[in-house]
């Protein structure tokens, strides 16, 4: 009877907890709403009402936390962080590794994309290959969670899906948010070596018009952005939309055509043609409106295709790929104060990716729909001094169509394979994800201290707890010091859910120790030293099966400082040193298949290891910003990227390390406010200056690195 019940209780709860999650929503919905009018009712008697401000004043009382620590709600200084409490703060005492990256310096420094941006800050390697750029965080590939108002814009399908080129347009953005470290116990899974957070631009940043068009060579690359603003008394709102032509690959490919008739590849005689690369584009659209800062709307809509060839090992085989991503996200969060020491956030949002595929002459097409649901209440104690960040979230993902590759695409492409086709398969599965988290932080003097909880309870792979802890100590005003400890945890890939009743998460422990000093805003250093430890690792190889799971350990140093000896002029200086140890990477792969008699197919399997792909172990940038006048600014920016290796298995060598030998990059930009009319802004940049010819690891083989390239942009204020 026991174990009845036992086993009825293990299969109704999973059912029941989704609808009991709702409940109690609808129950906090009902008690702020009740609260709220209960506050209102006090206030008339009283004469007083408890605003936004007289929040932001207890925060900044003198005897309990600073303004540099608890800004809530309120205020619109460029320099704050969001994301490593969930609340507006300053990032110098941050309960986290943490930069801001602003409008002025990524607009300065001639970034175009979230790529270029990042490249130019600790930790962060961006890899470019044949289909867009992949990200490496303290040695750690595709493991950032990228946000987009706090929205996550990541695909569970695939990690390849990254918003760093031109697919995400920086010309409605505010800021990016950045926080090196994991940060699971507040944001869920997937924010595993860091987050990103790009934060948008509102009515109250631009009350007015900004148009912009831009060219560059070479490629004929054009663009055109619109902004639209408008701040009342109590409501403000903002509206973008933009457009590019990229054309960012002139390969000429052979391979034309293979999967043509369905049941065996195209005859090798009959595979291969001539063709050259086409152009691809990039729309998007967003909005953001505001009413009287506690109802807030964010939209965002984008449509992105992109062309590029893929090269095999074998010289002789080039064939063409495309990918189409539509995107389409909503976000509504209701803030509203309960009394002059609570809060409460309500947050609610959809957003649905459906990613089209085109391999040389075969398609296929997936579709990703995410709803979230997300309460926090927030709680300050002991006359200030104390403050806990409470929540509960929901989520939901309908997949359909998720692709699953049985077998290695380029060893079926050879003019020997007469008779196989790589197998790919399809299918449709929901998962629901139910977390409930906290986080207390306490001020003792100049030290504070903190301790943050996460459990999830996940339908459909194993329930786990993440933690962070940690203190950040003022011993001057010039001086911080941080210690931090955190654990994440990453979603399993699509083939893992399905191959797996209830898989195990990867999963990240993460100790940092940060000193920073700042004596000035003319000069200051900071110093942060890190050491990771994954357990359960698994990687993806493109278009065939998974790692076995393995440990890994990374330990590094990030080492960067400012200096301004002049008031227009401005250096820094970033450094990156990597070291990891760890087993072998090893897959399964079908290296032969037997054709039975009665017609049957029979793979035969083997092991394969291979090296651990930490990125380049060396990261280094040299920045000079000049500005001479008051609205003419320059940048140069001086790089080097360590030597990295290319691993990918082969019909014949099954482990390959080519290495791409370390490089020295230069970059510039100049921007010119007021152009010979007032209110025209031109911003020219230019990319690998020296034009430099070096060999990148690509997907399968080394490619052609960037070469030099410049860009014009001109921006009207209306």
């Amino acid at each position: 009877m026991k174990q009845q019940s036992e086993k009825m209780e293990k299969n109704v709860f999973p059912h029941i907890t989704p609808y009991f999650f709702k409940i109690c929503m609808i129950a906090a919905i009902a008690l702020f709403t009740q609260s709220e009018n209960l506050l209102a009712e006090k206030n008339r008697d009283t004469g007083n009402s408890a605003s936004d401000d007289q929040l932001q004043i207890l925060f900044e009382n003198p005897d309990g936390f600073t303004e540099d620590t608890m800004l809530m709600f309120v205020g619109e200084n460029l320099e704050v962080l969001s994301i490593a409490s969930r609340r507006e703060e300053s990032a110098w005492r941050a309960p986290a590794v943490a930069e801001v990256i602003t409008r002025k310096e990524f607009t300065e420094r001639g970034a175009r994309t979230l790529s270029q941006a990042l490249e130019m800050t600790p930790g962060f390697y961006t890899a470019h290959k044949e289909w867009g750029t992949q990200p490496y965080l303290r040695g750690i590939p595709d493991s950032v969670l990228f946000l987009y108002d706090t929205v996550s814009i990541c695909s569970d399908l695939t990690k390849s899906l990254h918003p760093l080129d031109y697919e995400l347009s920086l010309s409605p953005i505010k800021r990016i948010e950045i926080i090196r470290g994991p940060g699971s116990f507040l944001w869920g899974p997937d924010a595993f070596a860091g987050i990103v957070n790009i934060v948008p631009m509102t009515g109250k940043d631009i009350d007015g018009v900004e148009t912009g068009v831009s060219y560059g060579a070479p490629g004929d690359n054009a663009s055109a952005f619109l902004n639209m603003g408008y701040h009342a008394m109590n409501w403000d709102a903002f509206f973008s939309f933009s457009g590019r032509t990229e054309n960012e690959d002139d390969t000429q490919y052979n391979l034309v055509r293979y999967w043509e008739n369905g049941d065996l590849p195209v005859s090798p005689d009959e595979r291969y043609g001539s063709g050259t690369l086409g152009g691809s584009r990039y729309i998007e659209g967003s909005f953001h409106v505001n009413y009287d800062e506690w109802l807030i709307l964010t939209g965002r809509w984008s449509d992105n295709y992109k062309t590029y060839a893929m090269k095999h090992d074998r010289d002789d085989i080039i064939w063409q790929e495309n990918r189409r991503v539509p995107m389409k996200l909503i976000k509504a969060e209701l803030k509203k104060t309960l009394g002059i020491s609570t809060a409460f956030r309500l947050t609610g949002s959809f957003t649905t990716i459906h990613p089209e595929y085109e391999v040389i002459d075969l398609s296929y097409n997936h579709q990703e729909d995410t709803y979230f649901l997300e309460g926090i209440y927030d709680q300050s104690f002991f006359s200030g001094t104390g403050l806990f960040t409470g929540g509960i979230s929901f989520r939901e993902k309908n997949i359909r169509n998720a692709p699953v590759w049985s077998n290695y695409l380029p060893l079926y492409l050879v003019p020997e394979n007469k008779y196989f086709l790589p197998r790919i398969s399809q299918t449709d599965y929901n998962t629901e994800l139910i977390s409930t988290f906290g986080q207390y932080n306490h001020k003792i003097g100049d030290l504070d201290v903190w301790f943050g909880a996460r459990y999830e309870e996940h339908d459909k792979y194993t329930d786990h707890q993440g933690y962070n802890a940690g203190a950040v100590w003022s011993p001057h005003s010039d001086w911080v010091l941080k210690f931090i400890y955190g654990t994440a945890y990453r979603t399993p890939f699509a083939r893992q859910l399905l191959e797996d009743d209830k898989p195990e998460l990867e999963k990240i422990k993460t100790y940092n120790f940060q000193a920073a000093w700042e004596p000035s805003k003319a000069l200051g250093a900071n110093l942060c030293l890190f050491y990771n430890k994954i357990s359960n690792h698994i990687m993806e190889d493109p278009y065939a099966g998974l790692s076995m799971p393995n440990d890994q350990e990374i330990s590094g140093a990030e080492l960067e400082g400012h200096y301004a000896p002049f008031h227009f002029l401005d250096i820094s200086a970033n450094l990156t040193l990597l070291d990891n140890s760890g087993p072998d990477e090893t897959y399964k792969y079908v290296d032969y298949t037997y054709v039975r008699p009665d017609g049957s197919v029979e793979p035969h399997y083997v092991d394969i290891g291979y090296p651990y792909d930490s990125g380049p172990d060396s990261l280094f940038n040299l920045m000079i910003t000049v500005e001479p006048w008051n609205d003419v600014t320059s940048f140069f920016r001086l790089s080097y990227t360590g030597s990295r290796n290319l691993i990918y298995p082969r019909s014949e060598e099954y482990v390959l390390n080519m290495g791409s030998p370390g490089i020295w990059l230069a970059d510039t930009s100049l921007s010119i406010r007021d152009f010979v009319i007032p209110g025209i802004d031109l911003e020219i940049s230019a990319k690998n200056l020296t034009d430099r010819r070096y060999k990148t690891p690509g997907t399968y083989n080394v490619k052609e690195g960037e070469s030099f390239s410049v860009e014009a942009l001109i921006k009207k204020r209306w």
